[in-house]
């Protein structure tokens, strides 16, 4: 951000108010551009959308969970994801753990940006799908769920006739 001059004499702290907007927008970059705060989220996965001849894919970033962490449901057109990120525990799971025998106190938290605790994203698909055909994996902290198109939705091509 380009620094510019400002009159020593103005009511407020210019630099102070710049820091405050920095860190609302650190802040909104972080949880995903999402609305999770306002629904009650702690955080919100960021998801891509593709579309293939006859299915819908959905992918989510979901660093550090195992399969059965997170629930998948499929209602109408509607793709929900919930799910929950524990914490890991302090002294055994951190970098730098301490050691037996040493006191837990010597480890603290100087940074905090992975975000821990419940989430819930939804995502309207495009056309109708078949629900009975929906699947979903996770590996290494990525979701993919395949959502099969309605057969009416994959269209059909018609042959012309002379005639």
């Amino acid at each position: 951000m380009a620094s510019f001059p400002f009159p020593s004499d103005w009511p407020f702290n210019v630099q102070g108010v710049r820091n405050e907007v920095d860190r609302l927008l650190d802040r909104v970059w972080h949880l995903g551009l999402s609305t999770a705060p306002l629904d009650g989220q702690d955080w919100a996965p960021c998801l891509d959308l593709f579309e293939e001849a006859d299915r819908y894919i959905v992918r989510a970033e979901l660093p550090g969970m195992a399969a059965e962490d997170v629930s998948v449901e499929m209602l109408g057109q509607t793709l929900s994801i919930r799910g929950f990120k524990a914490e890991p525990a302090r002294a055994s799971e951190k970098p730098g753990a301490v050691g037996a025998g040493e006191s837990q106190a010597a480890c603290r938290k100087l940074r905090g940006e992975c975000r821990y605790g419940s989430f819930a994203r939804k995502i309207e698909l495009p056309g109708p799908v078949s629900e009975s055909g929906v699947s979903a994996t996770c590996r290494n902290g990525v979701l993919d769920v395949t959502i099969p198109k309605a057969q009416s939705s994959l269209g059909k091509t018609v042959k012309v006739s002379a005639g």
